[in-house]
């Protein structure tokens, strides 16, 4: 088996998901359309599954040869009649001339399978590579005038829909549609109608290799700009699945387009491409964990900034669980980048690293004077001042509960790679304080 055929059978299964998740994720108002956009990318993967099946038959398989062939234009043109009838069927003309196009499609496909040779006259099959001698007559340039017909229609309503919806998401799910079958169709009629009929037959995989691209971008951008509602958790890991294979195909796609412009060699072996395979699935397996990391590491290294989204991304993760306070305060500490953070509940200290305080001084600090109005900061006294210089302490927050009421505190250091605190520093905080207090629970979540 080729690349080219791999890459084909791949892109076709990333269609056929993608056209159920979105069918399956769409509102009550959207099903129908969406109900067509699923069939579509069904008709999509028949076609090109088809196309992978006729280039990878072997020799000695005459007999199947013009099965796949008549299988090859005949889904390709039930895929259009979908398609238009995803773009159009909200409007009286988009069903007028959906229903002329199955008409269309009835007739001609009968009287083409009575009669094949009306379409194609024979056919070679060789190592080389398999070839179908297309008749150069009306049938053909019906099929190629139909092909163009419909995806001219599909992008005319799609583009009319566009303009008309008041949703800026819509809009922009269906401008990804509207230029991706504009490339699409740019290159299926140059691979699948005119090359094939005048000059070469190999390249008839890039037309649905295209359009499979397309609609998986347009599930993309659905999901992007969350024009469907990915609810359930089995939908969340399908679509999960899409985008990781996504990510194959392009690499494998990039793969060949490298191997075959350094090497001038049709197809890597076979070992080449299990093992590019096995490789970036092991990457893509392992992107969540690398990511994960690499936001941590950033975050650590990045003394002079806080990463801000990394923090509270974390904070709403350990939100579900039980919470260490000692392992909190570290966590603060190390990504906030401070000396030192604590938080003072029901009287005891929880602190990143150990911290010589006694137990008058705690005493001291927690009689400290309540911040006033909107702001979290306390205030503190000669005494309590003192207390904080000598501990290396800079500033004090009060942790209030969801009634407002304070039930603990939160204790700062010095800021590292600074004598002082700044604005900014002070600002960060209060973004995420109120944040730290909800993950807190005084009574039910500690543990020393």
């Amino acid at each position: 088996m080729s690349l080219t055929s791999i890459l084909l059978y791949a892109t076709s299964v990333l269609a056929v998901f993608s056209g159920f998740s979105a069918f399956i994720g769409a509102s009550k108002t959207d099903k129908k359309k969406m109900a067509w956009f699923f069939a579509t990318t069904i008709m999509a993967a028949i076609w090109t599954v088809s196309i992978a099946m006729f280039l990878d038959l072997p020799i000695t398989a005459s007999e199947s040869a013009p099965f796949w062939i008549m299988s090859i234009y005949i889904s390709s043109a039930v895929m259009m009649v979908m398609l238009l009838g995803y773009a159009g069927w909200e409007y009286t003309v988009g069903k007028i001339l959906t229903f002329l196009a199955v008409v269309a499609l009835v007739i001609t496909a009968t009287v083409v399978v009575m009669n094949t040779r009306l379409l194609f006259d024979g056919f070679e099959l060789t190592t080389q590579g398999n070839t179908v001698h297309l008749v150069n007559g009306v049938v053909y340039w019906l099929y190629a005038f139909y092909f163009a017909l419909n995806s001219v229609l599909a992008w005319y309503f799609i583009w009319k829909r566009s303009r008309k919806t008041s949703s800026k998401k819509v809009r922009m799910g269906d401008r990804t549609l509207m230029v991706g079958l504009v490339i699409t169709g740019a290159l299926a009629m140059i691979s699948d109608l005119v090359l094939p009929l005048f000059v070469r037959y190999d390249l008839i995989w890039i037309g649905p290799l295209a359009l499979s691209i397309t609609l998986v971008s347009f599930y993309y951008a659905i999901l992007k700009y969350r024009i469907i509602s990915i609810s359930s958790r089995w939908l969340k890991l399908l679509s999960y699945a899409v985008l990781l294979v996504s990510g194959a195909v392009i690499y494998m796609l990039i793969f060949y387009l490298i191997f075959t412009a350094l090497f001038k060699v049709p197809n890597p072996s076979a070992s080449v491409l299990v093992l590019n395979f096995i490789m970036i699935v092991i990457v893509l397996l392992l992107m969540p964990v690398l990511n994960e990391v690499s936001a941590s590491m950033r975050s650590l290294i990045s003394v002079g900034q806080v990463d801000i989204a990394y923090v509270i991304k974390k904070l709403n993760r350990i939100a579900t669980k039980n919470v260490d306070l000692r392992e909190l305060a570290g966590f603060l500490a190390d990504h906030l980048h401070f000396a030192y953070i604590g938080f003072v509940v029901n009287g005891r200290l929880y602190g990143s690293k150990p911290l010589s305080v006694s137990a008058e001084e705690l005493v001291q600090i927690g009689k400290m004077k309540a911040a006033s109005g909107n702001s979290v900061w306390q205030e503190p006294n000669k005494t309590t001042q003192k207390i904080m210089d000598e501990l290396g302490l800079k500033a004090v927050a009060e942790l209030r509960n969801a009634k407002g009421k304070a039930f603990g505190q939160l204790i700062v250091g010095k800021p590292l790679g600074k004598n002082s605190f700044e604005r900014r520093d002070l600002v960060q905080l209060e973004m995420i304080i109120n944040l730290v207090a909800t993950v807190i629970d005084s009574e039910k979540h500690i543990r020393a």
